[in-house]
């Protein structure tokens, strides 16, 4: 891991990670863990779709947004890994511990993997020395690791909680009250991208 961390220290991690803003769409419950673990299952899986959607805009702005200027906005990506899957990822992944006695170092390790993405996106915001490999790299970690996680989780469970995934309706305003799954869901679904630091 530490070869694919580079010139970003996790020093320097912790220090480019300010606070998600107090109103962001999926962030507004942090401090409320999910009790509920087939609940806790869905939103992991909502947060597998972010991921994608995650890197999908990696990949679109590697191709559409050039050196020297950059002329896109490097902040979504930022915003959505914060508020899309840090957040509800550590409201989720405890509950699976706690209920089927899944590895906690391995939520930390997950947690861990993201918040060094959100350090790598922080510091592309400055437009310095823009990398956009590291953060998909990382995030294609995260998504391995949370494979793993769930393995520790009895096959019924998980095949539940992802029924409760595929339940939602996600032609709705991912605005509109809701689940956090589904409202992640309709978020990807729509296509829907952040704007003023709020996703």
């Amino acid at each position: 891991m530490s070869a694919v961390f580079g010139t970003v220290s996790l020093q320097t991690a912790a220090s480019l990670i300010s606070p998600p803003p107090a109103n962001a769409m999926f962030n507004k419950d942090l401090d409320t863990p999910i009790d509920d673990p087939i609940q806790a299952i869905a939103v992991i899986f909502a947060v597998r779709a972010c991921i994608t959607d995650v890197l999908a805009q990696i990949e679109d702005f590697s191709e559409t947004c050039p050196a020297p200027v950059f002329p896109c906005d490097l902040s979504q990506l930022s915003t959505k890994t914060s508020t899309r899957v840090s957040g509800p990822l550590k409201r989720a992944l405890p509950a699976l511990t706690e209920a089927y006695g899944a590895d906690p170092y391995a939520v930390q390790d997950i947690i861990q993997s993201v918040s060094t993405t959100e350090a790598m996106f922080m510091a592309n915001n400055a437009r310095v020395n823009v990398d956009f490999k590291s953060p998909a790299v990382y995030l294609n970690l995260v998504e391995t690791t949370i494979d793993e996680f769930l393995e520790q989780v009895p096959p019924e469970k998980v095949q539940e909680g992802k029924l409760l995934y595929e339940s939602c309706d996600l032609s709705i305003d991912p605005r509109e009250p809701g689940s956090l799954e589904c409202r992640l869901g309709r978020a990807v679904f729509s296509k829907a991208r952040p704007t003023g630091g709020v996703s």
